[in-house]
């Protein structure tokens, strides 16, 4: 069984209808099986520290779980000779992936003020003045995040002005203390008079109910860190190309098994994995798919880790008289595997983010993307492992080391609204589906209100069709009306799936769809967000338009 795989797009929402007569609407059926394209951003370095160029196709070699691949997509792609676009777009069009300089390469800098002590959050944000103060009109496009406990903010949208740059990240507030796994100090006497048997028992209750907090608490800062990796893949995979993503971090809340790259157990002994781990699972594929190269910055740098327990406990967390010391060499771990396994660089000892934005910069500049086809048959769900040799000697190669396998035993639809709502929230434009969005007029509706009427255009490719399953398809539009203060004023929810006439299909895979809905609002001033998902694939497009409506 084989699937159509269209591009990447994004953002939808409303009462559809435009395209009815040609979908016969029958029950859907799963999917066992498909091909799929596996693209592999390559960088190759010599022994001097430049890159290697004008490499062909036969100079390289790509293994699957030791596997050799047959490479289907060769590219080189140079920053110096690689043109720049501006996007013109006509008055009243709203899209998701206009950038004003379209670059084909892009910075991200996320400051991780989730897992970074407050005295450490200050010294991230003391450091990228610095690098941004000291940084030429060469730079590519950048943009700043912060991951916060309320979820991920935009600092600033790319841009090329480092003093731009400079007053968003001067402008922004330090966020609460991340949680921390300090070993508990009740004190658990040993006597066996009975006061001390009931002390013992009040002491173990103490540190049971410590534990039990730090454990759900852990568990919401992992949900909290994988959501913000995940909208950030989400965001950006629309863009074409490599993209790296600086993590300045103080810390990661989790660590991982580097054989399968499984979650591991938490610190916490009462914590699990069990409803994290899909979640996990997710962001790896959305940060593959996206192309985006992770650097973590351990920000925490040289300072002083923190001490052991300074009384005994019945159940301590884990090594409590090297606590810190333990701590910081898992974050250090899980630094390396998370930068292996997307092809970045992990620093770490260090006191400063100037050298890995740089590094992360001049990787981007030139390499290569390899591509493949992946045939599910007869592969089981998990960690794919990739490795890329290149017939040279003396070089670095820079590759990401693996994959995650989901949906080869069944059917990949993905129904939850949680992906949905989370994009319905969040302050990014996800780019996996590219969207057009006009708006065409305005009618009456009931007591009082109007019906705005508009149109969401996607290109060709934006959503995987089953042509082993009569050319079945399933979408999602979501369409949420907001005031200026953020209170919803009105929402709409779709869901259209079913299969194909063959001239339909044969118009959807060519030009790909115009959506025509209506949302109904009071007269006002709105801001509309479009939300759309192809659930045999998982992608989902955003896109916020104005919206003003006369009385």
């Amino acid at each position: 069984m084989t699937r159509v795989s269209l591009s990447a797009i994004h953002a939808v929402i409303v009462a559809v209808a435009s395209m009815a007569n040609g979908w016969a609407q029958t029950p859907a059926t799963n999917v066992k099986s498909r091909s799929e394209l596996v693209s592999v951003p390559v960088v190759v370095i010599d022994s001097s520290g430049g890159h290697v160029r004008d490499l062909k196709k036969e100079d390289f070699t790509v293994l699957e779980d030791g596997e050799e691949q047959t490479i289907a997509v060769f590219e080189e792609i140079d920053r110096a000779s690689a043109s720049t676009t501006n996007d013109q777009h006509p008055a009243g069009e709203f899209n998701n992936i206009s950038l004003g300089n379209r670059s084909p390469q892009l910075t991200i800098i996320l400051l991780d003020f989730l897992n970074t002590p407050v005295s450490d959050q200050i010294h991230a944000k003391d450091e990228l003045v610095k690098y941004l103060a000291d940084s030429s009109g060469s730079a590519p496009p950048t943009s700043v995040l912060a991951l916060t406990k309320s979820g991920v903010k935009i600092i600033h949208h790319f841009t090329r002005d480092s003093k731009e740059l400079m007053k968003a990240v001067n402008g922004v507030q330090r966020s609460q203390p991340p949680v921390t796994e300090d070993p508990s100090e009740a004190l658990l006497t040993t006597a066996t008079d009975k006061l001390s048997t009931v002390l013992q028992s009040f002491g173990e209750f103490q540190v049971g109910s410590e534990q039990t907090l730090i454990s759900f608490d852990r568990r919401r800062v992992i949900t909290l860190t994988l959501d913000g990796m995940r909208q950030i893949a989400q965001a950006y995979a629309g863009f074409p190309g490599r993209k790296t993503l600086i993590w300045a971090s103080g810390g990661f809340p989790f660590v991982i098994n580097e054989a399968n790259m499984a979650l591991r157990e938490g610190v916490a002994p009462i914590d699990t994995q069990a409803n994290i781990q899909p979640l996990y699972e997710k962001t790896w594929e959305a940060l593959n798919q996206a192309q985006i190269s992770m650097y973590p910055v351990d920000v925490h740098g040289l300072g002083e880790l923190p001490g052991p327990a300074t009384a005994p406990v019945k159940k301590p967390l884990p090594d409590p008289f090297m606590h810190g010391q333990w701590l910081h060499a898992e974050t250090n771990a899980t630094f390396e595997l998370f930068a292996k396994a997307t092809a970045g660089r992990a620093y770490m000892n260090q006191n400063g983010l100037e050298r890995a934005i740089r590094s992360a910069n001049d990787d981007s500049s030139s390499y290569y993307v390899l591509g493949y086809y992946l045939h599910r048959e007869g592969k089981k769900d998990g960690w794919r492992k990739l490795h890329v040799d290149v017939h040279r000697k003396g070089i670095q190669v820079l590759a990401r080391t693996g994959f995650f396998l989901r949906g080869s035993t069944g059917s990949q639809d993905d129904a939850s609204p949680d992906s949905m709502q989370a994009a319905l929230d969040s302050p990014l434009e996800y780019t996996a589906i590219p969207i057009t969005a006009r708006w065409q007029e305005t009618v009456d509706a009931e007591q009082g209100k109007k019906k705005a009427i508009f149109t969401l255009t996607m290109p060709a490719g934006f959503a995987e069709v089953d042509e082993d399953d009569r050319n079945r398809f399933a979408l999602d539009f979501w369409a949420c009306a907001r005031t200026p203060a953020g209170k919803a004023a009105g929402d709409i929810q779709q869901t259209m799936q079913g299969h194909f006439k063959p001239e339909a299909f044969d118009r959807f895979r060519t030009n790909g769809t115009d959506y025509r809905g209506a949302i109904t609002v009071a007269p006002g001033e709105y801001v509309v967000r479009f939300v759309v998902r192809d659930r045999l694939s998982g992608r989902i497009g955003t896109v916020s338009a104005p919206l003003k409506v006369d009385r």
